[in-house]
């Protein structure tokens, strides 16, 4: 039997690690594609439970369109006012149903008014002054805010106390007097 030679042992040894890094290769290239089916996958099943859910919401929403169709295509032009609150009440009928409807879907609505301003839910539009009240109170409330489980969908909008500055006169006489303490 022949013995092999340092050199002999080291291209077979070469060979082999070659032979790993090839496998090895291999399979990082498998897994890489593996991992990029599954994102795929994933992402088109994500689509269909979105498109799924938005499905069941459209179909309970397809009666308020109706309703509100007959409603638009009642002539109220010269109707007495007695017809007139009969189709009013309608309509009001139809917002009790699309509410209905938004809140078997998960959907809240909720107010600011009174509440300490929280820009987590609510947006301020505006700021005044207001004897008696405490600086960030909401005092008026434009539109509600809308919550979906225990995400803000819609921020409410919303008016909010300032602190009240002194009236010009005062605060310039009362920054002259703070100017002669420093001295």
């Amino acid at each position: 039997m022949l013995s092999k030679g340092p050199v002999t042992k080291l291209k077979e040894e070469l060979r082999a690690k070659e032979t790993e890094i090839a496998e090895l290769r291999s399979l990082a290239l498998r897994t890489a594609a593996d991992f990029d089916n599954a994102r795929k996958r994933w992402n088109r099943e994500v689509e269909e439970i979105r498109s799924y859910a938005s499905s069941i919401i459209m179909k309970d929403m397809i009666d308020v369109w109706d309703n509100f169709e007959r409603a638009l295509s009642h002539e109220t032009a010269h109707n007495s006012p007695e017809e007139f609150e009969s189709y009013r009440r309608g309509v009001e009928l139809i917002f009790e149903q699309l509410k209905k409807i938004l809140m078997q879907h998960g959907l809240v609505a909720f107010s600011m008014l009174g509440q300490t301003f929280d820009p987590s839910r609510a947006e301020a539009l505006g700021f005044i002054e207001r004897e008696g009240s405490k600086p960030g109170e909401v005092v008026e409330e434009v539109k509600k805010g809308f919550m979906l489980a225990d995400r803000v969908l819609r921020p409410a909008q919303v008016i909010v106390i300032k602190e009240k500055l002194k009236d010009s006169k005062e605060s310039i006489a009362d920054s002259e007097t703070d100017l002669f303490k420093e001295v």
